[in-house]
């Protein structure tokens, strides 16, 4: 027998948030930040307005069943995760600055699984 598995799912949202000083949100504020705070997160990016590519995975299962005597069976498994090798971006670095929009975690590579099962 054979299985397949296809997700395809939308990307993750871009962002970009600037840890804006107290020195220079004074001016505008006309103030300090409340509670002594050093810095505020200012999105420079509107929500959801940016997206990654989309993840698209494919997983597939052959199995085989053998009967060895009446009430033995034997079934073997070949199984292919992410058989297309994708390597789509799963989250990303959001903090504005030189590293903004590096990768943190990508989508597994391909790989292979074989395994058995007997049943008696």
């Amino acid at each position: 027998s054979a299985s397949a598995i296809y997700q395809d799912m939308p990307g993750q949202v871009i962002e970009a948030i600037w840890a804006a000083p107290n020195a220079a949100i004074v001016p505008s504020l006309g103030r300090n930040l409340a509670g002594n705070a050093a810095t505020f997160a200012v999105p420079l990016v509107p929500a959801n307005t940016l997206f990654e590519n989309r993840i698209r995975r494919l997983d597939l299962r052959l199995s085989k069943t053998l009967a060895l005597t009446r009430v033995v069976r034997l079934q073997l498994n070949l199984d292919a995760y992410n058989a297309l090798n994708n390597s789509a971006i799963q989250s990303v670095n959001t903090v504005f600055g030189a590293n903004w929009r590096q990768p943190l975690q990508v989508l597994d590579p391909r790989l292979l699984q074989v395994s058995g099962q007997l049943t008696f």
